[in-house]
């Protein structure tokens, strides 16, 4: 397992110590971890890229507080695991208000940090299988799952429909329905996938999502994705 981390940190001594403790850990679990390092928040927000499965971010730093960073990061990236580190307790409790998974008191030792990245590795196997990355304008975009609608395809374009807008990329539908296979998602026509999630009702060759879209099924396409939508309906009948 590669994995891309990030530690946020401008004590030197503080970030050389958890990049230590990260690489012993790889080494120890069978994970390698590509390891960036940024003095302050405000380095890795410039270029920001949802390519990294955990960040440390140190609470306390003068330019931009850890807390404030981690804000900015979840309008970029919903599923990247955040972790705190501080020398405050208190400061820690407010990882909640931005979803951040633990906290790391310092000064770091081994051992716990070791039972948390556990934890961690875990969360991380959750968020990756239930998102996709795309680049959007020479920058990656990680969307979840959950708030894809459906995709489209015309003029070669691939677009997701999310709760936050669209997202236009080159890319087939064939590849994202081999890449979205057993996640929630099936065709309604050869240029559209849908996630049943969604999916209010079929009536006819049409489909009604939650929000009121309406969308063609094809022909071709209904028996599948009738089946498709009772299986995920109700998962656990068999085949008949």
């Amino acid at each position: 397992m590669i994995l891309h981390a990030a530690i946020v940190e401008d004590e030197a001594q503080a970030a050389a110590d958890l990049r230590g403790h990260l690489e012993r850990f790889g080494q120890e679990n069978g994970v390698t971890f590509m390891i960036d390092t940024y003095e302050t928040p405000v380095l890795l927000l410039e270029q920001y890229r949802a390519e990294y499965s955990i960040i440390f971010l140190d609470i306390q730093m003068p330019d931009m507080s850890g807390m404030d960073a981690a804000r900015r990061i979840r309008t970029l990236d919903k599923n990247v695991v955040l972790i705190f580190v501080t020398s405050l307790r208190q400061y820690a409790i407010a990882g909640y208000e931005v979803e951040a998974l633990d906290y790391i008191l310092k000064p770091v030792e081994y051992y716990s940090f070791a039972l948390k990245m556990t934890r961690v590795l875990r969360r991380v196997d959750d968020a990756e299988t239930a998102s996709v990355n795309i680049s959007v304008e020479g920058r990656t975009l990680r969307l979840d799952l959950r708030d894809i609608k459906y995709l489209s395809v015309e003029d070669h374009l691939l677009t997701y429909h999310t709760f936050e807008g669209t997202y236009s990329v080159f890319q087939t539908i064939s590849q994202m329905e081999k890449q979205l296979n057993g996640k929630g998602f099936a065709r309604c026509s050869n240029s559209c996938l849908v996630n049943l999630k969604y999916l209010q009702r079929i009536k006819g060759y049409a489909l009604y999502m939650t929000d009121g879209t309406k969308l063609k099924i094809s022909q071709p396409r209904k028996k599948a994705l009738m089946s498709a939508y009772e299986a995920y309906t109700n998962p656990s009948a068999g085949p008949a």
